[in-house]
């Protein structure tokens, strides 16, 4: 695998799995994972005008600004970049100006293009993902809770169980526009460069990471 990217991006609209794929990914191939919702809920908890805004902008389901959404990322990675470690990456880029900044970074860092990898699930399916996750909200860090082990974790760390406010049926419908109108233009533009993987989002886990795992065989 000496010819694979050092940026890799796991894309798909919400629910798709991104998270868990970009994960089961990382170990497998000794990659850091960057996880962006993690990053801006991380400066959403801070009480900062920034922070304010980031948790008004995920709260209602909107994406930030290209600009600030660029910022946080760059400032999130820069030293991982400049030690030239590979990165994969949950959530980003998320719209097209912010896709230019960021591999702009990472271009000026001396990184290649980009290997996208777009889980494909549709409508309903992530409708019904979303309605079904539950995490660990409120404590010094968010996660999914998926089993008894993780709710002892929760409770240790002062957090609560619970559905996210952007997970929230009646938010999904302005998540999904606001993806569809904003981020897959993005997978179109990676797309025309000749950098995307397709991958059926729709099976269980560990088919969609063999799927995954092919397509890096390739490589």
């Amino acid at each position: 695998m000496s010819d694979l990217a050092k940026v890799i991006y796991v894309m798909g609209a919400p629910g798709a799995g991104k998270g868990t794929q970009a994960e089961m990914l990382a170990k497998k191939i000794s990659y850091d994972r960057f996880s962006t919702g993690d990053a801006f809920r991380e400066v959403s908890r801070q009480d900062t005008r920034l922070g304010r805004r980031v948790k008004e902008i995920i709260d209602n389901g909107f994406l930030a600004p290209p600009e600030m959404a660029a910022e946080i990322v760059i400032e999130a990675v820069k030293k991982r970049a400049e030690a030239g470690e590979g990165i994969i990456f949950d959530g980003t880029p998320r719209t097209v100006k912010e896709s230019a900044i960021v591999d702009e970074f990472f271009e000026q860092q001396g990184y290649r293009e980009p290997l996208v990898f777009y889980l494909e699930v549709d409508r309903e399916e992530m409708i019904k993902r979303n309605s079904r996750r539950k995490f660990c909200l409120g404590g010094a860090e968010d996660f999914p809770v998926a089993d008894e082990a993780d709710q002892r974790k929760c409770d240790e760390l002062g957090g609560m169980v619970g559905v996210r406010p952007d997970d929230e049926p009646e938010k999904f419908s302005t998540r999904w526009s606001e993806f569809m109108e904003q981020t897959y233009p993005v997978v179109e533009k990676y797309r025309l460069q000749g950098v995307v993987s397709e991958i059926d989002g729709m099976p269980e886990i560990p088919e969609v990471h063999r799927a995954i795992m092919k397509a890096i065989d390739s490589y």
